[in-house]
C-alpha cells in the first residue's frame, strides 16, 4: 500500500495495463489531480502512460467512458465531478439539523 500512495503522487506514473497496482495507483493519482485541481481535472485524464500493450499507452491521457471489459482499468467517472453538488447536501442537512429534524448524535 505504501508504493502505491508514493507512486500516485508522482508527476508522471508508467504502469502496465493489466496490474492491479497500477489500477489502483491511477485511480488515487484522480482523487489527488481533482481535489487539487491539477493540469486534467477538468476533463479526468492525467499524466499516466501504460509501458504494454503499445496501443493502450496513452489511454490515460484522454478520457474514456466506462465500456466493457472494464474489470481490467480505471475510468475518469470514479473521479471525475466526485464533490460536485457536496455544497448543496451540506446545506440542506444543516437546514435540517436547524430545524431539529435531523438529531446530532
Amino acid at each position: 500500500m505504501l508504493d502505491q500512495i508514493v507512486a500516485s503522487k508522482g508527476r508522471v506514473f508508467y504502469g502496465t495495463w493489466w496490474s492491479t497496482l497500477s489500477g489502483y495507483v491511477n485511480r488515487m493519482r484522480g482523487y489527488y489531480i481533482t481535489k487539487h485541481k491539477l493540469d486534467g481535472y477538468k476533463d479526468g485524464t492525467m499524466q499516466s502512460y501504460y509501458f504494454t500493450p503499445q496501443e493502450r499507452k496513452m489511454v490515460m491521457v484522454k478520457y474514456h467512458p466506462v465500456k466493457d471489459p472494464f474489470y481490467m482499468r480505471e475510468f475518469p467517472t470514479a473521479w471525475k465531478d466526485i464533490d460536485d453538488g457536496i455544497e448543496d447536501i451540506e446545506r440542506i442537512v444543516n437546514a435540517y439539523e436547524g430545524n431539529g429534524l435531523i438529531s446530532e448524535q
